[in-house]
């Protein structure tokens, strides 16, 4: 989501307020109605996300502390999400029915709670407690890319398409080509690496073998997929493998999501509005099934995780960042297309 300041990096209580104010500085230009929108089971209130990133926080650093009283008995059920070993959890599919708690409430909640742990964090937390913070900490900034996505498939249900943020959107520039740059394979190592944070599902670094292959020096373009529509891209089974044409018949499939057609050309929705389509842009919000039929269509395949890991890695460290005001991606990584 952005970049810690370096003071906030040497300070655990500085460092855990900004990234804890980060979270409500995402809902400013939202209405409490906007907070419980759930637009799809996959999909969460913004309310709802506010209020399990604080329940992370007091399940496994405060609860632990003596004389803690939990802020109300039942948010341990309502904000739970997949944590088995803590109890059950209410049904992820009805998380906007709960429109109690109010926003209002959740805050409080959330003041509650930063409170205490902000006591907890200059008293000083044990190394199990130590880690559990990074962890959730971690944690609430994946929840902040969530919420993010999930407030723009919300808004893209309605009609008026309103725009979650009040800057205007920034065209990318003009793409080049796009050039097949050729890569010696050989063993790799790939997962993560020292002893930086990282999720369990990143480890453990392991040795991949990878062929020599050719990759893109950038990732698709919007106008390039549109050629693919044109040509009838949606309508060729050949291209698609059998599960995604099964998905393009039943669903109807006719363009990436976010995608509108209007007086005869294209639109797209973004957390901007509705923007004329930027054909410079990556064509971004594609499923499995279409990025593998693109490349199929263009003579060429998707790269391999080890591929991708191996020049990706080779790179200097960089990204598109919410604190930066990106909120849609240009073209901005230098490999990423097919191979």
């Amino acid at each position: 989501m952005g970049e810690a300041s370096a003071a906030a990096q040497d300070n655990p209580v500085a460092r855990y307020r900004q990234v804890r104010d980060q979270s409500l500085s995402l809902i400013e230009n939202l209405s409490a109605e906007d907070c419980n929108l759930q637009s799809m089971p996959d999909v969460s209130p913004a309310k709802w996300h506010l209020a399990h990133t604080t329940w992370f926080f007091e399940t496994f650093v405060l609860k632990e502390r003596a004389g803690y009283q939990a802020f109300h008995p039942r948010f341990e059920y309502l904000f739970n999400s997949y944590y088995n070993s803590v109890g059950e959890q209410f049904a992820r599919p009805h998380r906007s029915l709960l429109s109690r708690p109010s926003l209002d409430e959740v805050r409080d909640y959330r003041s509650h709670v930063d409170e205490e742990m902000a006591q907890a964090v200059s008293d000083g937390l044990s190394t199990d407690h130590q880690a559990l913070l990074e962890l959730g900490l971690n944690h609430e900034q994946q929840h902040q890319e969530l919420l993010l996505m999930d407030i723009k498939h919300a808004l893209f249900q309605n009609p008026l398409h309103p725009a979650y943020s009040p800057h205007a959107y920034a065209a990318s520039a003009s793409v080049g080509e796009v050039e097949r740059i050729e890569h010696p394979g050989g063993v790799t190592e790939i997962g993560a690496d020292g002893d930086a944070f990282c999720f369990d599902n990143e480890r453990p670094r392991h040795r991949e073998l990878v062929h020599d292959f050719a990759i893109a020096n950038r990732p698709v373009s919007n106008g390039e997929f549109l050629e693919f529509i044109y040509d009838g891209g949606y309508r060729t089974p050949a291209v698609w493998l059998s599960d995604g044409w099964g998905a393009v018949t039943e669903k109807d499939w006719q363009a990436p999501l976010y995608w509108v057609q209007r007086d005869g050309g294209w639109m797209e929705y973004t957390l901007h509005g509705l923007v004329e389509l930027d054909l410079n842009a990556p064509v971004v919000h594609v499923s499995l099934y279409e990025a593998d039929a693109y490349a199929s269509w263009a003579g060429a395949r998707l790269p391999t995780e080890a591929q991708w890991e191996m020049l990706a890695t080779m790179e200097p460290w960089s990204g598109q960042f919410y604190a930066k005001d990106h909120l849609h991606p240009s073209m901005h990584a230098k490999f990423g297309g097919s191979v």
